[in-house]
């Protein structure tokens, strides 16, 4: 159950707009509700400045079919994914661009691909896979990938002249092909 609104002034109408976030457990049975699916939930009125709203599993909704209440509807769960299997996302995510990454620099191409290096060099480098280093004596930019060691050097390209909307479509698509394989749920 979750705490009521502080007291709202009388007149304040917005005061009884604002529910609380859905409870973990049934009321009565203490059955966990933070699984995927579905779960009646009520708002209860107790007096002119109090709105309480409580939560149920669906086996419990009938023996509230007797019970006053002010308003229900079904509220719609959906597990969020664990830290570990978000960190794995962007460990594949980082892992689908580094290969992408590689993949282009040691293309024969590279020079026609100098916006989509510069693009992949910066996202890289915000998800602290890559470090840059600096500007080289030449006017290229200079990056690291720290665990490997290795050094990557990429034209400096002026931001006017790249779409950058349609180079982030390009390598979306090209990423999917260098995707790591996926791994077992343990």
């Amino acid at each position: 159950m979750t705490a009521p609104n502080p007291s709202p002034n009388p007149g304040d109408r917005s005061a009884y707009l604002r529910v609380g976030r859905a409870g973990n457990a049934c009321l009565l049975c203490n059955k966990p509700l933070n699984v995927d699916g579905r779960h009646p939930s009520i708002l209860e009125v107790k007096d002119a400045q109090e709105a309480i709203r409580k939560d149920f599993c669906p086996e419990c909704w009938p023996r509230l079919a007797d019970q006053g209440y002010f308003s229900f509807w079904v509220t719609r769960r959906v597990a969020a994914p664990s830290a570990q299997e978000r960190r794995l996302a962007r460990a594949e995510r980082n892992e689908a661009l580094w290969r992408l990454f590689a993949a282009l620099y040691a293309s024969e191409e590279s020079p026609a691909l100098a916006a989509q290096l510069f693009f992949l060099a910066h996202l890289l480098m915000r998800y602290k896979v890559l470090a840059f280093q600096g500007l080289t004596s030449d006017g290229l930019l200079e990056f690291q990938h720290p665990r490997l060691g290795e050094t990557f050097r990429i034209a400096d390209v002026p931001l006017e002249e790249v779409d950058f909307a349609a180079i982030q479509r390009d390598i979306e698509q090209q990423a999917l092909s260098h995707a790591p394989p996926p791994r077992e749920q343990e």
